[in-house]
C-alpha cells in the first residue's frame, strides 16, 4: 500500500486500466475481448484467474489480485503483456504522440516507460513490472497517488529528493539535505515511519508518509518545511526557509494555474500538486 498504490477495479468500470487488465488476462491464456469495458465476460475470467491462484473469487481486481495478474515485460518482449502497457499511451508531454499498440517492446516503448517511472519516482529501468504496474493501475478518474522517494535516488533523477530531506529534517532527522537520498536518508525514512505505524516500514517515502510529513504553511512561516516548498516551486527561488513575499507570490501564481484556490496557503492539495508532473 505504501509503495504500491493499487487501484481496485470491478464490473462496470471502463477505461485504459480495464483494457490493461484484459490484455493481461489474454497474456495469461484467458480468452477475453480487450475493449476497455469490465463486463460479465471480464469478471468471469478474473474469477477464473483468482480460482486458479487460490485467491478469493470475487471478480474484483484489487491489491491481492493485481500481483497475480501482472506480468513483467521489457525490451525485446512481445505479445499481449506488452500491449497492456502500450495502450496507456504514456505521453511524455501534452503534445506527445501516444505509444503504438503493436505488442513489440522496442526502444520507443522503453523510453516512454522510463519517463513514466521517472515521473513517479520509481526504479528507472524501463521494465514494466509490479512496481510500475501499481502506478499504471491508478490511471483512473479520482485522487492521484503520491510519488515515491526511494533510497538510491537523487535530485537529478527525482526532483522531490531535496523536499523529502527537508521535510524529514523538519520532523527531527539529522540528515544533510544534499540532494542524494542515500543510506542516511533511507534510515531517516524508516525511523519516521516507525513513529507512524507498525507495518509498511521501509526506506521509501510513499503513500502513507506524504500526508503525514507535509505541514500546512503560509507567509510568515520559517524553517525546513518552507525550504521543502521552495525546492518544489517552479523558478529559481532562494532556498532560505523564509516564507516571505517572494515565496508567497510564487505560491499564489502556482495555485492559480494548477492548484486553486490561489490563497497562498500551502496545504495537502498544493503539496501534492507540486510533487506531480505539471501536465498530469
Amino acid at each position: 500500500m505504501n509503495v504500491e498504490p493499487w487501484t481496485t477495479i470491478g464490473q462496470g468500470d471502463e477505461g485504459p486500466v480495464v483494457t490493461g487488465i484484459q490484455y493481461l488476462l489474454r497474456a495469461r491464456g484467458f480468452t477475453v475481448t480487450a475493449d476497455g469495458v469490465f463486463g460479465p465476460q471480464t469478471k468471469a475470467k478474473v474469477i477464473d484467474l483468482q480460482t486458479t491462484d487460490g485467491l478469493p473469487a470475487d471478480g474484483i481486481v484489487g491489491p491481492v489480485t493485481w500481483p497475480k495478474l501482472v506480468m513483467q515485460t521489457g525490451p525485446g518482449a512481445s505479445g499481449d503483456a506488452v500491449r497492456a502497457v502500450q495502450q496507456f499511451g504514456l505521453l511524455r508531454s501534452p503534445g506527445d504522440t501516444a505509444l503504438v499498440v503493436d505488442g513489440e517492446y522496442g526502444p520507443i516503448t522503453k523510453e516512454h516507460v522510463e519517463f513514466f517511472q521517472e515521473s513517479w519516482g520509481l526504479t528507472l529501468d524501463g521494465i514494466a513490472g509490479r512496481e510500475t504496474w501499481s502506478f499504471l493501475s491508478t490511471s483512473v478518474p479520482g485522487p492521484r497517488p503520491w510519488p515515491l522517494v526511494k533510497q538510491g535516488s537523487s535530485q537529478a533523477t527525482n526532483w522531490r529528493v531535496l523536499a523529502a530531506q527537508h521535510l524529514l529534517r523538519a520532523h527531527g532527522a539529522t540528515i544533510v539535505a544534499d540532494g542524494v537520498f542515500g543510506p542516511a536518508s533511507g534510515a531517516a525514512v524508516t525511523a519516521y515511519q516507525q513513529t507512524l505505524r507498525a507495518t509498511e516500514i521501509s526506506t521509501t517515502l510513499g503513500q502513507l508518509d506524504w500526508p503525514a510529513i507535509i505541514v500546512e504553511i503560509r507567509q510568515g512561516d520559517e524553517g525546513e518545511v518552507v525550504k521543502a516548498l521552495q525546492t518544489l516551486l517552479p523558478g529559481e527561488l532562494t532556498v532560505d526557509g523564509d516564507f516571505g513575499p517572494v515565496t508567497d507570490a510564487a505560491v499564489r501564481e502556482y495555485q492559480q494555474m494548477f492548484a486553486p484556490p490561489s490563497d497562498g496557503i500551502v496545504g495537502p492539495i498544493t503539496w501534492q500538486s507540486l510533487t506531480l508532473r505539471i501536465f498530469d
